[in-house]
């Protein structure tokens, strides 16, 4: 990607961090999904907390629940426990990269896969809409 595309994205995360609580489930998660994947002193700090509020309506076991438990951990910069949740969540239903990948490879494949079963799920229009 070239440099110039992420330091527009870097600038732009913490404004859009801001609308989180104006926005959509879809919109948040896509948002969350932006701050792990360009990360920045200003983003994971503000990203956390809301994540963490997020968790309580999406219990584990659901595609959303899932993905913003697989945020937090990205969030979290570790890739010892970004690996263990790739794994995790690998077994369990979301479809894997090569084990000999590196590890934010696998996590931001993982993570691709998410965004796209749970922003068409959460973003279908509901019969009678």
């Amino acid at each position: 990607m070239p440099t110039r595309t992420r330091s527009a994205i870097e600038a732009s995360a913490p404004s859009l961090l801001a609308r989180w609580e104006a926005e959509c489930p879809a919109v948040r998660l896509a948002l969350a999904g932006l701050a792990v994947v360009f990360p920045t002193d200003r983003t994971l700090p503000a990203l956390t907390p809301r994540l963490r509020q997020f968790i309580d309506q999406h219990p584990l076991g659901t595609d959303t629940g899932d993905y913003v438990r697989f945020v937090l951990v990205m969030a979290a910069q570790h890739d010892n426990e970004t690996l263990a949740a790739v794994e995790k969540f690998t077994d369990a239903h979301w479809r894997g990269t090569s084990r000999g990948a590196p590890t934010k490879a696998r996590a931001l494949h993982l993570l691709g896969q998410m965004l796209g079963k749970v922003g068409s799920n959460l973003t279908r229009s509901q019969p009678g809409e």
